[in-house]
């Protein structure tokens, strides 16, 4: 998963191709020294005055002949007063697992796109399919463990076996923890522990100065006399810090070293990904509500205009539960309908699940509730409830089938006048996309509606022959015992002539390509009942299942040794 070239090497060609910059503070620069009876003076981005790492020319008026005049700790900080310089703090952190975090600071105004090639570089050209932004919770929220077990599992799981990117705030609390040290255990319990991608999106000014210290240390090359604190040993700090079994970090700094990150970073990043010109890419974008806050809405509004879905977890608190209440309130299942619920109901749900919230807050975001369960977004809004739904991947999957589905419904019907046979076309593509999504995730409900309209066609063979031998080789018995109950044609699903040397050449390649999918810490069952690295011949798996299954089982492969000789030898070979 990873990239052959470095993180840092890939981060240098970046910023050398000026792709990437960071920015800081401007009012004072590092020429600028406080008078001695108040070395503590601040500056309004909330570094010392005297510890700017600027290198240019600041624009603080009072800054003459290399003295801060009077402070300006009490002016609001604004853009005017940050500038672009070069990227410097880039590298990686290392964590207790065999894989480090890597981070950069970043210009907070940076465009999605150089971001983005930087990470899928690092991930070895490799684009994900879907991206899981996981979002919500308060630094100290709680939940029963069987659901914080689940939300787990069923994200990491979702993320491993679509070839996702998992985004968080990368923060050491709330969400992003959970699922960070979520990722922990996966590592320790899985074989390819390279393969969750999990990045944080943080503010530089959120982490405390014992890690942002920390960062610069951490970074080759990094000026050691710029390698200080740059706030007071007595001012107020936080204790939130990266989450380090992220695989990723990314730091966007305005020039403050306050205040926490808007959405509009991540819903960037996200919108890039699924813009992608690649035609032979498709990348879709799912965000998890886990808990969530009343910052939490902006991320909702965000993706419900991008028409990206979202999974609000029942029972893990606060906005998530009033959204899972108003959900199942105001929709009627029998007619299909939705509408959206009055003032009082949302307050009643804000009271109930969020009695932290004043009335002023309650009033202030009613409107946003009200907003986000309109009836023309009601097919992004998707519930996980533990006690009625199989699992957390299962109902992202099924999020992002019913927006295609509506997606596709809204495009027919207002394409009526474009080109029937181009519109099919694209149908019959799109479809193609969603089986193997669906493929990759072993969700055959998803797959069903479309596996019995191309039942009885012979235009989609060759995608029908390649789900069968992915559904063979991936384990997947569900698919396998559909295509055979259909009543497909196995020899003709898998391309096999009635010719026994070439029936058997097919089916040892079947084997081997089973075997490398097979997870490596599975492999050493299947070397323990073969003694070797998979099946090698034909007979030696007649041999094996000879042995497995009894020896009343005559050879199934191979017709040579299906003789009654050739059976009793194998039987006292065996037995």
């Amino acid at each position: 998963m990873e990239s052959k070239e470095s993180w840092e090497d890939l981060v240098f060609s970046a910023k050398t191709d000026e792709k990437i910059v960071c920015r800081t503070c401007k009012i004072y620069n590092q020429k600028v020294r406080t008078p001695r009876e108040d070395p503590n003076e601040k500056c309004c981005c909330g570094r010392l005055v005297r510890c700017h790492s600027f290198d240019g020319i600041c624009l603080s008026l009072n800054a003459n002949n290399n003295n801060a005049g009077t402070t300006n700790s009490r002016q609001e900080f604004k853009r005017i007063h940050s500038t672009t310089v070069p990227v410097t703090i880039y590298g990686t952190l290392k964590s207790t697992g065999s894989i480090g975090c890597k981070y950069i600071r970043i210009n907070n105004q940076l465009d999605a796109e150089p971001i983005y090639e930087l990470l899928v570089k690092d991930c070895r050209g490799t684009k994900p399919a879907l991206i899981l932004s996981i979002y919500g919770g308060a630094k100290y929220f709680t939940m029963t463990e069987k659901l914080e077990k689940e939300i787990i599992r069923g994200i990491i799981d979702a993320a491993a076996t679509s070839n996702a990117w998992i985004l968080t705030t990368g923060i050491n609390n709330g969400a992003s923890k959970l699922i960070g040290e979520g990722i922990s255990h996966y590592r320790l319990l899985k074989s390819n522990p390279n393969k969750t991608v999990c990045i944080g999106l943080t503010k530089w000014g959120t982490i405390n100065e014992s890690t942002r210290f920390e960062l610069k240390h951490t970074t080759k090359d990094y000026p050691p006399e710029l390698c200080h604190r740059q706030i007071s040993d007595t001012g107020d700090d936080t204790d939130e810090t990266i989450e380090r079994n992220h695989t990723h970090c990314i730091l966007f700094d305005d020039g403050k070293l306050s205040g926490y990150l808007s959405d509009e970073q991540r819903s960037a990043l996200v919108g890039h990904a699924m813009n992608d010109k690649d035609e032979e890419h498709k990348c879709y974008g799912v965000t998890i509500i886990v808990e969530g806050g009343k910052n939490t809405i902006e991320v909702l509004q965000h993706d419900i205009d991008e028409n990206r879905p979202i999974v609000f977890i029942e029972d893990s608190g606060r906005l998530a539960d009033v959204f899972a209440s108003l959900i199942n309130q105001t929709a009627d299942a029998k007619n299909d309908e939705q509408f959206v619920p009055p003032d009082e109901i949302v307050r009643k749900a804000l009271t109930e699940f969020f009695p932290s919230l004043e009335k002023g807050e309650i009033s202030e975001i009613t409107g946003g509730i009200q907003m986000v369960l309109h009836k023309k977004y009601r097919h992004l809004l998707n519930v996980f409830r533990m006690d009625r739904d199989k699992s957390v991947a299962e109902t992202i999957f099924k999020a992002i089938f019913t927006m295609k589905n509506k997606q596709n419904e809204i495009n027919n019907s207002s394409e009526q006048n474009v080109d029937e046979q181009n519109q099919d076309q694209q149908h019959v593509k799109d479809e193609d996309r969603l089986l193997d999504l669906a493929s990759q995730w072993n969700y055959f409900d998803g797959a069903l509606s479309i596996l019995k309209k191309r039942q009885h066609t012979t235009c989609n063979n060759e995608k029908i022959k390649e789900l069968f031998q992915d559904s063979l080789i991936k384990n997947h018995p569900n698919f396998v015992e559909y295509f055979l109950a259909a009543g497909f044609d196995p020899f003709k699903l898998l391309g096999i002539k009635h010719v026994e040397q070439e029936r058997h050449a097919i089916l040892l390649k079947l084997y081997e390509d089973t075997f490398e999918e097979i997870p490596t810490s599975n492999r050493s069952y299947v070397k323990e009942l073969f003694s070797q690295s998979g099946v090698i011949t034909i007979k030696s798996l007649d041999e094996k299942l000879n042995k497995f299954i009894g020896s009343f089982f005559g050879a199934i492969y191979s017709e040579e040794h299906n003789t009654y000789t050739k059976r009793i030898y194998i039987d006292l070979t065996n037995h």
